[in-house]
């Protein structure tokens, strides 16, 4: 069964929260491709970057990502979210993910860190 594109937008939602790296890793296509929004900048490509970046980002135990809003259009979701446990402030996040069947293959982040 192929999931909708919210529906695996909540799946790894959830494996974030509860630092699931292989629940997290398996929403994700294997040429996965995570980019700044505004200048485009690549931060990582592929599955072995992608889940080393998050292996790294999961050994903070109290990370948590909380949902603010969701937009979704199609195969495009777009997620407003507030994370913490990174350090000391809010970081606000803005995250589309474009899913190719089945499975997120870009992701684009905007964020700010409000302490």
């Amino acid at each position: 069964m192929t999931l909708s594109a919210v529906q695996l937008a909540e799946k790894q939602l959830a494996a974030y929260n509860s630092h699931d790296l292989d629940l997290f890793c398996s929403c994700f296509s294997d040429d996965v491709e995570v980019e700044l929004l505004i200048d485009g900048e690549v931060l990582f490509r592929g599955m072995a970057a992608f889940r080393k970046a998050y292996a790294d980002r999961f050994s903070h135990p109290n990370l948590h990502a909380k949902l603010l809003n969701r937009i979704a259009v199609g195969r495009v979701v777009i997620d407003e979210e507030e994370v913490t446990g990174l350090g000391d402030g809010v970081l606000h996040v803005l995250a589309i993910y474009e899913v190719v069947q089945g499975l997120i293959n870009k992701v684009r982040f905007e964020r700010a860190t409000n302490k």
